[in-house]
C-alpha cells in the first residue's frame, strides 16, 4: 500500500489494479485448462460413445473442437497483433480465390493455423505457474491411462472403444479388418517382430492412452523434450531429470520411431552454436523439403502416380518426395488439385492448400520474429525440427490434441525469464 502511494497511486487505484491482475490470472487459468481439454476431449467423447450415451461422429467432434477454439479466441481477441491479422487476412483471401480455381483446395488449413495463433497467444499471456499446472495435469492423465491400457488392454478397449470411434469419425472404413483383435486403433499394434522398444514386454502393443492413437503420444514426447531442452537451465535438478525420464517413458510406451529421431536431432542442434539461430530455424524445414523432392526425382516411376510402396518410415519418406517431385507449379501454388492424396505428406498438404508463397511467408514470420530470451530461441529451434521431421510423413502436427500444447508452450517461452523455474 505504501509503495503504491509513494508512486502516486491512490489506494483505490491500487485496489483496482490488484483486482485487474486477479481477473487476468483467472482468465489465463481458463486458457491453460483449454489446453488440457484440447488433449482429452476426444478421449471423453470416445468414452461417451462407447457407453452409448451419444452417437459421436465427425460433425460432433468438429463442433466440440471449434467450441474450444472459440473459447480460446474470446480469451485472446484483444491481443491479436496487426501483423498476424494482416498475414492471416491475406492468406485467407488467397485461399478463397484459389478455391474458385481449384475446388479441391481444403480450407481446413485455416483452422490449423488458427490453433497456432490462438494457443500461442494464450501461452504468451500465461504465467509459468499456470504452465506447470497444465503440464502436470496432461502428463498425469496420460500416464494414468497409459498404465491402465498396458495392464488391461482388453478392459481398456471395452471402456474406450477406439476402433468404433474412428469408424464413426470416418477415419477407418467399416469394412477394415481389425487384425489386432482388440478395440484399439489400427496403429495400436505393430507386431512384436517390428516393435523397436522392449517387444518382450509389450509384444506388439503400442500405447495410445488419452490420445487414442500412439502417434500422438510420440508427438507429445517430442514436444515435451523440446520444452526440456529450452528450459533446461531454468529447472531444478530433480524436475529436470524427472521430465526427461517421462519423455523416455512416453517414447517407449508408444514405440515412436519418429519421436526417437526428432529428439535426437533436437539434442544435436541444442549443443551446437546454432541452437538459437533464426536462419537455421528457417532453413531446417526448407532444406528437408528440398531434399525430399530431390530424393523423389531420383526415384521416379515413369507412367505411375506416386504411391506408398512400403508402409514403413522409409516408404513414407519416399512417397512424400515422389509427390512433391510429381507436381508442377500450379500444384505448388494451390491452383490445381493434387492428383495424389496429401494426407500422408505434410509438406504437400501445406503447399497444395496454402500455396508455397504464403507457406514461406508464415515460415519467415516464425523464424525471424525477434526472440526475447534464450528459452524462446531454443524452443523455436525445437519447433522447427518438430515440424520439419513430422511433415515428412504426415500432417499430424496440426491436430489440436498436440498442437494446442505445442503452441501454448512456445508462447509461454517468450515470457520465461532466467529467474523463473519451469517444470
Amino acid at each position: 500500500m505504501s509503495g503504491a502511494i509513494m508512486q502516486g497511486i491512490t489506494p483505490q487505484e491500487n485496489s483496482f489494479m490488484t483486482d485487474l491482475r486477479s481477473k487476468s490470472s483467472s482468465r489465463m487459468n481458463l486458457g491453460s485448462w483449454l489446453v488440457v481439454l484440447s488433449v482429452v476431449f476426444n478421449f471423453i467423447l470416445c468414452f461417451i460413445n462407447t457407453r452409448g450415451w451419444i452417437y459421436v461422429n465427425a460433425s460432433l467432434i468438429a463442433v466440440v473442437e471449434l467450441a474450444i477454439m472459440l473459447a480460446g479466441f474470446i480469451l485472446i481477441r484483444h491481443d491479436i497483433s496487426r501483423k498476424v491479422a494482416v498475414i492471416g487476412a491475406l492468406s485467407i483471401a488467397y485461399m478463397i480465390g484459389a478455391k474458385l480455381i481449384n475446388p479441391g483446395l481444403s480450407l481446413k488449413i485455416i483452422h490449423d493455423f488458427a490453433i497456432a495463433c490462438i494457443f500461442w497467444q494464450i501461452g504468451y499471456k500465461t504465467n509459468i505457474f499456470q504452465v506447470n499446472k497444465c503440464l502436470h495435469a496432461i502428463i498425469s492423465i496420460t500416464i494414468v491411462f497409459a498404465i491402465f491400457e498396458f495392464l488391461a488392454p482388453i478392459q481398456f478397449g471395452d471402456v474406450f472403444n477406439v476402433w468404433q470411434y474412428y469408424v464413426q469419425k470416418g477415419v477407418l472404413s467399416s469394412d477394415t479388418v481389425n487384425y489386432s483383435g482388440t478395440n484399439l486403433y489400427l496403429s495400436g499394434n505393430r507386431g512384436s517382430a517390428s516393435r523397436l522398444y522392449f517387444p518382450q514386454i509389450f509384444g506388439g502393443h503400442r500405447i495410445s492412452s488419452v490420445f487414442l492413437e500412439p502417434d500422438s503420444v510420440g508427438n507429445l514426447a517430442a514436444i515435451l523434450f523440446g520444452w526440456c531442452l529450452a528450459t533446461y537451465k531454468n529447472s531444478p535438478g530433480n524436475r529436470k531429470i524427472g521430465l526427461f525420464l517421462i519423455v523416455a517413458l512416453l517414447i517407449v510406451l508408444s514405440d515412436s520411431r519418429f519421436a526417437t529421431g526428432c529428439c535426437l536431432v533436437m539434442l544435436i542442434l541444442r549443443v551446437t552454436p546454432f541452437a538459437r539461430s533464426a536462419l537455421i530455424a528457417f532453413l531446417i524445414p526448407v532444406c528437408v523439403m528440398v531434399l525430399l523432392t530431390v530424393v523423389g526425382s531420383m526415384n521416379e516411376i515413369s507412367g505411375w502416380l506416386p504411391s506408398i510402396t512400403s508402409d514403413d518410415f522409409s516408404g513414407r519418406l519416399l512417397f512424400s518426395g515422389r509427390v512433391l517431385d510429381y507436381w508442377d507449379v500450379s500444384h505448388w501454388m494451390a491452383l490445381a488439385a493434387s492428383p495424389v492424396y496429401t494426407a500422408d505428406t505434410g509438406y504437400a498438404y501445406i503447399s497444395n492448400n496454402l500455396g508455397i508463397i504464403f507457406a514461406l511467408v508464415y515460415l519467415i514470420s516464425f523464424s525471424f520474429t525477434p526472440m526475447p530470451n534464450r528459452v524462446a530461441g531454443i524452443m523455436r529451434m525445437c519447433v522447427a525440427v518438430y515440424f520439419a521431421t513430422s511433415l515428412c510423413v504426415g500432417a499430424s502436427v496440426f491436430t489440436i490434441k498436440t498442437a494446442a500444447l505445442l503452441w501454448f508452450l512456445y508462447g509461454a517461452s517468450f515470457r520465461l525469464s532466467p529467474s523463473e523455474k519451469s517444470s
